[in-house]
């Protein structure tokens, strides 16, 4: 008959440890909860990025404006900064944006296409936002587009951020969820630039223009930081706790004082 195998008995003084499985277990947790710091390094890298962009155009705001002509502008040294344009309203073509929201009002962004003085040159203007009719809620408020020279301030923007919406919108409609500039251009056949000229000043005409600020999603940056650091500090806390409570409970089966 075989004898049994017994493992050896550890060297008199020493204290158990870690098994072989058991410290790549660790080092593995370690890996990981260095991925986790450095994502929430990544996330706060990523905010100081936008907060200095977002000095950048605060200061762009505080420039002379630009004089806008048939050649544009460079679009991305020149975004956010003041502008004058002058031309002719293409109030054909005015377009109402619905579903944008104003003091928790929902109604329409109302942009009309400038022809720029002395060109066939267009730029889209973001006229303001117009509230419902509330006499008929389900129709467009009558916005005119003055005829003759007209000078429109305002500041160089990107266009209209696209909202979500299950149908496409006719490129020719008059109401719509979104638009795509190249696309109107090309429908109507006019050489359009690919940015927005947001009109600034008091409201008039039925419009409003006080336009939000764009939103840089910095928040959203330091939300994603505090989950990936917190993440890391969780699962250190419980390598710690797990690591120490088998140390501990190996070191009291073999009678040795934890």
């Amino acid at each position: 008959m075989s004898k049994p195998i017994v493992p050896p008995a550890a060297p008199p003084g020493s204290a158990p440890g870690l098994r072989p499985r058991e410290i790549l277990t660790v080092i593995a947790s370690l890996a990981l909860i260095a991925l986790l710091a450095r994502l929430g390094v990544w996330q706060l890298d990523r905010a100081h990025t936008k907060q200095a962009l977002a000095a950048r155009i605060a200061s762009r705001e505080q420039l002379a404006p630009l004089h806008l002509g048939a050649r544009g502008l460079d679009f991305g040294r020149d975004e956010w900064r003041p502008v004058v344009a002058r031309g002719q309203w293409a109030g054909q073509w005015t377009i109402y944006l619905q579903n944008r929201q104003h003091d928790g009002v929902s109604g329409f962004w109302v942009l009309t296409p400038l022809r720029l003085a002395g060109s066939d040159t267009y730029v889209m203007v973001q006229r303001g936002w117009a509230g419902p009719d509330v006499h008929a809620p389900m129709l467009v408020p009558p916005i005119p587009s003055p005829t003759g020279t007209v000078q429109v301030r305002g500041r160089v923007a990107p266009a209209p951020s696209q909202m979500l919406s299950f149908a496409k919108d006719a490129p020719g409609a008059l109401v719509r969820q979104n638009i795509q500039l190249s696309q109107f251009a090309t429908w109507h056949h006019i050489d359009l630039l690919p940015y927005v000229i947001q009109e600034l000043g008091p409201p008039s005409q039925g419009l409003e223009r006080d336009w939000p600020q764009p939103d840089l999603g910095m928040q959203t940056n330091y939300g994603y930081a505090f989950q990936w650091f917190a993440m890391s500090a969780t699962c250190m806390g419980l390598l710690l706790f797990f690591t120490t409570r088998t140390l501990r409970r190996r070191r009291a089966a073999s009678g040795e004082p934890t």
